[in-house]
């Protein structure tokens, strides 16, 4: 299971202060839309399903999603559902056990780790590794793969942000299928993102061989190309061409599946590849069982109507079901989904946040730069009505940057402001917001002019959590004399909100991975501006150099000090409330085998999930 989906809003970051891995500007392109979807601590119920011991292959799995991936393009399509599907497609030098949350080698014989140089790592491609063309698997294939992410012509700008600290890859002369990728720094996340790279054939996207004529070196410098460039300039546009994202005969990758068929908004439907290379691997491995002939996913945009659709036999693998919906079922132990389906509620690393803009753009009030009010909106915060009445306990309260799961990391002495409408009063009182005129309304005299304390509040329209949270802090904040503003908007005008720096505080959430945490993109202050994710404009000095030792310290007891004094500066700041790690919610049929929970996004592996052949679908 790749990064890219552990991760997919965190925010990790190589030595360029950009975006990191879809890991992580994943994190940025991702956030928006995983809020208040996922959770911290791995819970399951109701009857698992039979057991039986020979594993078979056939049939299909049918999957829900409530939208369709923006496409299956190997590095322009960077959404959760476009890398839950494409890792079917796609193959990897690496990724990661989803049980043991190890890194193990996919496409490459092993992985050794940094060389003694501290800058490059040295791989060589499995001999069984086959493109569909029959060509062997080799490092010209993950070199071009490596220029085409950095090619600043290429439509994936989160893509060559992260991976701008590969400075080469050189190919044995001896050896076409070893290879050694060079970093331009020491970088303690290097080996993971270079393991989660797309690996794509040279052959079928660069027939004339254009990139063959570039180096890893210049593309990673974008000034060294440009637009004038008339060969680069016309491979990209065929690159980019949409028909690498959607197109069957388009979509090609060495993995076990390939696109079939794809319906926009309806369903996309994978096939299983009969004579696939990695069959010749099964059990050597975690990443070379692929059971179904089939993975159908089928658009459901209406979550509200995925109880029906279980119920109707459309549905295998049910996943992000509501609360009301997840809890009902399970309270109703005779009915159809609990006798049918196996309720899964793994753990996650996302988190919920009322984030604050301690730094806001030209025009806007500067009303959340004053601690004490950011301190003031913190008390109004009632965590555990937030977990009892919107996410039906189906939630671990999370305070900080860095998840509590990760416990070589995570600073537990840290304390959360309490729920406590008194002390926000006060300290807003403290701060000189007072209800002078008596109109029910706090307000001050600022530059001449006396304003009412009104703050608007942004919150993703299409996450109801979401709203009613942000309704609660409206009510809780009248009844001191604030008025919140609930402004619902579109995932896409959020976002630009925020990458402007528009907007006074905003409900969403992030998703991190188990990886050790780099704090660069979401924290670090040249992140606040030109697209970075800190959109609140927290840090300083000290903040940053700690930011930064923490990259260049390779061992989890040497960054420990450093992510301890980083929350404290943290928790000084208040660039925001975290609020909760959301549990995920799925239901997967009992007649599938195998079905194994993870806290990898998105909570399961669907390819290791078979059913016996009398009760197989889609036959």
């Amino acid at each position: 299971m790749s990064i890219k989906r552990m991760l997919d809003l965190s925010v990790i970051q190589p030595p360029n202060f950009m975006s990191q891995n879809r890991i992580f500007m994943l994190a940025a392109v991702l956030l928006l839309g995983l809020l208040f979807t996922a959770g911290c601590r791995p819970e399951s119920s109701s009857t698992p399903p039979p057991t039986d011991s020979v594993a078979v292959d056939g049939g299909c799995v049918r999957i829900s999603q409530l939208g369709d991936p923006e496409g299956l393009h190997p590095f322009n399509s960077v959404s959760g559902n476009a890398n839950t599907i494409k890792e079917a497609i796609f193959m990897y030098l690496g990724n990661y056990n989803p049980q043991t949350l190890e890194l193990e080698p996919s496409l490459v014989t092993s992985i050794q780790g940094v060389n003694a140089d501290g800058l490059s790592y040295t791989y060589e491609m499995r001999p069984e590794a086959r493109w569909d063309h029959g060509d062997p698997v080799t490092g010209e294939d993950f070199a071009f793969s490596v220029k085409c992410m950095l090619n600043p012509l290429a439509d994936d700008p989160a893509m060559r942000d992260v991976y701008g600290f590969i400075e080469d890859v050189v190919i044995d002369a001896a050896n076409p299928r070893k290879f050694t990728v060079v970093t331009n720094a020491p970088f303690f996340l290097a080996e993971p993102f270079i393991t989660n790279i797309e690996v794509i054939s040279h052959a079928f996207y660069d027939s004339l061989g254009v990139m063959r004529h570039y180096k890893v070196a210049q593309l990673s410098h974008p000034d060294a190309v440009t637009s004038a460039d008339s060969a680069l300039a016309a491979f990209s546009r065929k690159f980019n061409d949409v028909r690498y994202a959607r197109d069957p005969a388009f979509v090609y990758g060495c993995g076990p599946y390939r696109l079939q068929s794809w319906t926009t908004g309806d369903n996309l439907t994978l096939v299983k590849k009969e004579d696939w290379w990695g069959n010749a691997l099964r059990g050597k491995g975690c990443f070379f069982t692929a059971y179904p002939q089939q993975l159908i996913f089928k658009t459901i945009v209406d979550a509200s109507t995925l109880p029906a659709a279980a119920q109707n036999g459309e549905i295998d693998v049910v996943q992000s079901v509501s609360y009301e919906d997840f809890v009902a079922a399970q309270q109703d132990s005779m009915g159809y989904i609990a006798q049918n389906y196996q309720a899964v509620s793994p753990a996650t690393y996302n988190y919920s946040y009322l984030g604050f803009n301690c730094k806001p753009g030209s025009g806007r009030n500067p009303l959340l730069s004053d601690l004490r009010v950011r301190q003031a909106m913190a008390h109004l915060v009632d965590i555990d009505q937030i977990v009892e009445t919107f996410y039906e306990g189906l939630a671990t309260p999370q305070w900080g940057p860095i998840s509590p799961a990760k416990t070589n990391e995570y600073d537990p002495t840290l304390k959360r402001p309490a729920f406590d409408p008194q002390a926000a009063a006060s300290l807003l009182d403290a701060a000189g917001w007072v209800d002078s005129d008596a109109d029910g309304v706090r307000d001050q005299v600022v530059k001449g002019k006396r304003i009412p304390l009104k703050i608007e509040i942004l919150v993703n329209s299409s996450s109801d959590t979401g709203v009613r949270i942000a309704n609660m802090l409206a009510d809780q904040a009248g009844k001191i004399g604030v008025v919140i503003e609930v402004n619902k908007l579109a995932g896409q005008l959020l976002g630009e909100r925020l990458g402007e720096h528009d907007f006074d505080m905003a409900l969403s959430a992030f998703g991190t991975n188990h990886l050790p945490t780099d704090l660069t993109q979401l924290w670090h202050s040249k992140s606040w501006a030109g697209g970075g994710t800190n959109y609140w404009g927290f840090g300083n000095a000290e903040t940053d150099s700690l930011i930064a030792q923490i990259r260049l310290t390779p061992t989890a007891e040497g960054r420990r000090p450093l992510y301890k004094r980083f929350q404290e500066l943290w928790v000084a700041q208040l660039p925001m409330v975290t609020m909760v790690c959301p549990n995920g919610r799925h239901w997967i049929h009992k007649r599938l085998r195998n079905a194994q929970a993870t806290i990898l996004r998105p909570g399961f592996k669907v390819i290791d999930m078979w059913a016996p052949v009398a009760e197989q679908q889609c036959k």
